[in-house]
């Protein structure tokens, strides 16, 4: 019985060693990968390309915005038949989003708003120039936008980031 347990031992310990051996050469034939009937998507990493800014004048004033040369004036009117005319597709948006607050806040119509001024700025920080007292910000150069709206003769301001408006109360 021990001989027969050490027989089956060496057997097995043969048949893994076999696997370690050399290896044969073998020709094989490849077959084609079948193909689907529609194209399968790659993902592949997108690259953007960072947004440009207009360059900025050598003095820079901490703690007050920045102004930059205006963008170039391509005669698009500015939403609700405001008389200044805004180029830059950003600007405009945001320009639409401070007239809807200060429709809600000053109680009036859209169509009653008046755009007195946008110009591009880069703010010292991520407060756009209006910090919170107690509330943290990033200490980073934010490209945006100072926008100066009328409406029931009164001047409203608005700071606004890339992406963002807020109302600066002063």
């Amino acid at each position: 019985m021990k001989r027969f347990r050490f027989l089956l031992l060496i057997v097995l310990v043969a048949g893994m060693l076999s696997g370690c051996g050399v290896a044969t050469q073998t020709t094989a034939t490849a077959t084609p990968a079948p193909t689907l009937a529609q194209p399968t998507a790659t993902l592949a990493p997108q690259v953007t390309a960072a947004p440009t800014f207009p360059a900025l004048p050598t003095k820079i004033i901490i703690g007050a915005p920045t102004p930059q040369v205006p963008p170039p004036i391509d005669n698009k009117p500015t939403p609700e038949g405001s008389s200044t005319v805004i180029a830059d597709p950003t600007a405009l948006k945001l320009v639409n989003e401070a007239k809807a607050d200060l429709a809600t806040r000053a109680n009036v119509l859209p169509d009653e708003i008046t755009v007195k001024s946008v110009e591009p700025v880069e703010w010292r920080d991520s407060s756009l120039g209006c910090p919170i007292p107690g509330m943290m910000y990033l200490q980073v150069i934010t490209p945006g936008y100072l926008i100066i709206l009328e409406a029931d003769g009164k001047e409203w301001e608005y700071h606004a980031s890339q992406t963002h408006v807020i109302y600066c109360d002063k």
